[in-house]
C-alpha cells in the first residue's frame, strides 16, 4: 500500500541516516510500529455510533444521496473585451508576463501562439480568457486572482529539463473556472527533483475544473516522504489540488501515462487532492497506464489519491488503471500498486458512490484503499462496480482485494465486486472482495450489506481481521461466491469476521 513506503518509509529513512545502513523495498514494507509508539499521536474526535447509524442507509440500494448531480458552471457576463490575434499583440499586453490592462474584463485569443517573450501568461485580475480559437505552444497560464475563467484553450506543453512545469497554475484564486480546455502535457526528462503537473491548484476555494481533456505523459518518480499528506509529496500528476475547499472536478477526460522511472519507489498519480474539504469529483473518465515498468518490476500508480479531505464526494467516475498489467511482483512481500482510489485520513463524511473501477497488474492490487493511520476515518462506499486483477501472496502486504478499508467507521453496501487472483489458489493467499487485512490503530466498525462479490482463487469474499465495535455487522448480502482451484463456496462460508455475528 502507499502507506508502506510513504509513511513507514519515512521512518526507515530516518533510521538509515542514523545507522548508515541500507534497506530494500521489501524491508520498508515489513516495518511495523508498536501500539504504544510515540511517533504519531491521534486525538481526533471519533464520530458517535448514533451519527454512523444515521449514515448507513439501511433503506436498500439507494446511492442517489451521494450528491452526484453535476451542474454546468455559470460563466460571468463580461462587457469590455479585447481580441489578441498575433504574438506582438500578446507581448504588448503583458508586462513581465502579467496582463497589464485593468480596464479589460475579457481577453479573446484567436490563432497560434508560441516562441514569444513569455512561457507563462499570468492574470492578476478578475477576467475571462476566451481561447476557443487559440492554440498555445509551450505557453502556460497562471491564474492568480479571484473570478478568473479560462475557457476553451488548446495548450501544448513540452516540459523543460530541471524545472518545475505546469500548463495551468492556479494560486490563491477564489471562484475560478477552468472549462472546456484541451491540454497535452509531455515531460521527456527524468527531472527527479522537479514537479510536473498538467494542472496545479493551491489555496483556491470554490474552484471548478469542468469538461476539460487533459493528457499527460510523465515519468514515475520517488515521492518526497517529508511532504507526506500534501500534494508536494508527489512530484508528478495529471492534476494536483491542495487546500482548495469546495473544489469541483466534473466531467473531465484525464489520461496519464508513465513513460520513465526514477528512484527506488517509482510513483505516479493521475489525480491527487489534499486538505480540501467538501470537494466533489464527479462524472470523470480517468485512465492511467504505466508503459515503462517491465513484468516483475514494481511501480505505484494511483487514479484518485486523497489526503485529509473531509466530506469529499467521489461519484459516477470511470477509472481504468494499467491496462497492460505490467507492474507488480510477489515474493517475500508483494510490491507495487495500481489502485483506482486511495484515501488517507483523518477524514469524515467521505462518500464513494456509483463509480466504475477497473485495475490490473501483476502484484498486489486494490480497487479502493482507505486507512486511518493519521486519525479517525468515516467512509461510505456504495453502488460501485469494481473489477480487480492482481497476484496475491501469503503475507498481508501481498493483498489483492476489491477494497481494503482500514477505517474507524466504514459503511459498504450495494457494490458489485469481482476479484481475480492470477497467482492461482493457495489457502494462505490474501485475495478478498471486501477486506480489513492489514492491522491499523484504533477501533474499527463495519456495516456491510447487500453487496455482490465474486473472488477467483480465494477463500473469502469478506475478510475482517478485527471489528471492535459491537454495532458492526455483515448482513443480507446478495451473492457471495469464492472459487478455489477445485470447488466454490457461497454465502456465510465465504466470510471471515471472528468478532461479528453475521449473515451472508
Amino acid at each position: 500500500m502507499k502507506l508502506n513506503y510513504k509513511v513507514l518509509g519515512l521512518v526507515m529513512f530516518v533510521m538509515l541516516i542514523c545507522c548508515v545502513s541500507a534497506a530494500s523495498a521489501t524491508d520498508v514494507d515489513n516495518i511495523t510500529v508498536p501500539d504504544d509508539t510515540g511517533i504519531i499521536e491521534i486525538d481526533d474526535t471519533v464520530d458517535s455510533v448514533d451519527e454512523v447509524e444515521q449514515d448507513r442507509g439501511m433503506s436498500g440500494c439507494d446511492c442517489n444521496n451521494c450528491d452526484c448531480e453535476i451542474e454546468v458552471p455559470t460563466l460571468p457576463a463580461r462587457s469590455n473585451p479585447i481580441t489578441i490575434t498575433t504574438q506582438n499583440d500578446l507581448n504588448n499586453k503583458f508586462t513581465g508576463g502579467v496582463f497589464n490592462d485593468a480596464n479589460v474584463d475579457e481577453v479573446i485569443f484567436v490563432g497560434n501562439f508560441g516562441n514569444g517573450s513569455y512561457t507563462t501568461l499570468n492574470f492578476n485580475q478578475s477576467i475571462t480568457i476566451n481561447a476557443t480559437g487559440a492554440t498555445f505552444n509551450n505557453i502556460g497560464f497562471g491564474l492568480l486572482h479571484n473570478g478568473i475563467v479560462l475557457n476553451g484553450a488548446t495548450i501544448i506543453i513540452n516540459a523543460p529539463q530541471n524545472n518545475d512545469s505546469y500548463a495551468i497554475d492556479i494560486e490563491s484564486a477564489s471562484n475560478t473556472i477552468v472549462i472546456n480546455n484541451k491540454i497535452n502535457y509531455t515531460c521527456g526528462y527524468d527531472n527527479a527533483a522537479n514537479y510536473n503537473y498538467a494542472i496545479k491548484a493551491m489555496n483556491s476555494e470554490n474552484l471548478t475544473i469542468y469538461g476539460n481533456e487533459i493528457n499527460a505523459t510523465v515519468p514515475l518518480k520517488q515521492p518526497d516522504w517529508y511532504a507526506v499528506s500534501t500534494i508536494a509529496s508527489d512530484f508528478v500528476a495529471g492534476v494536483a489540488v491542495g487546500s482548495c475547499d469546495n473544489f469541483k472536478f466534473d466531467k473531465n477526460n484525464l489520461t496519464v501515462i508513465g513513460n520513465k522511472r526514477v528512484g527506488g519507489f517509482p510513483t505516479l498519480d493521475a489525480f491527487i487532492i489534499a486538505q480540501s474539504a467538501n470537494a466533489k469529483i464527479r462524472g470523470n473518465n480517468i485512465y492511467e497506464s504505466d508503459i515503462i515498468t517491465a513484468t516483475n518490476q514494481y511501480s505505484y500508480i494511483y487514479g484518485i489519491d486523497v489526503y485529509s479531505c473531509d466530506n469529499i464526494k467521489i461519484c459516477s467516475n470511470t477509472v481504468d488503471m494499467n491496462g497492460n498489467k505490467s507492474g507488480g511482483q510477489v515474493g517475500g512481500n508483494g510490491t507495487g500498486a495500481a489502485y483506482c482510489i486511495q484515501l488517507t485520513g483523518p477524514h469524515t463524511g467521505v462518500k464513494i458512490c456509483n463509480n466504475n473501477l477497473t485495475t490490473k497488474n501483476n502484484g498486489p492490487n486494490l480497487g479502493i484503499y482507505s486507512q486511518n493511520y493519521y486519525g479517525t476515518t468515516n467512509i461510505t462506499v456504495c453502488g460501485n462496480h469494481i473489477d480487480v486483477t492482481g497476484k496475491a501472496g501469503s503475507d498481508e502486504w501481498s493483498l489483492v482485494s476489491g477494497m481494503e478499508l482500514q477505517d474507524t467507521y466504514a459503511t459498504v453496501y450495494c457494490n458489485t465486486i469481482t476479484v481475480n487472483n492470477t497467482a492461482g489458489y493457495h489457502a494462505n493467499y490474501c485475495a478478498y472482495g471486501i477486506s480489513y487485512c492489514q492491522n491499523t490503530y484504533s477501533d474499527h466498525c463495519y456495516y456491510i450489506y447487500q453487496n455482490d462479490v465474486t473472488v477467483y482463487n480465494g477463500d473469502y469474499t469478506i475478510y475482517l481481521i478485527q471489528s471492535d465495535n459491537p454495532d458492526s455487522y455483515i448482513s443480507n448480502n446478495c451473492n457471495l461466491i469464492a472459487y478455489t482451484n477445485t470447488t466454490s463456496k457461497t454465502g456465510d462460508d465465504t466470510i471471515y469476521a471472528p468478532d461479528l455475528d453475521y449473515y451472508g
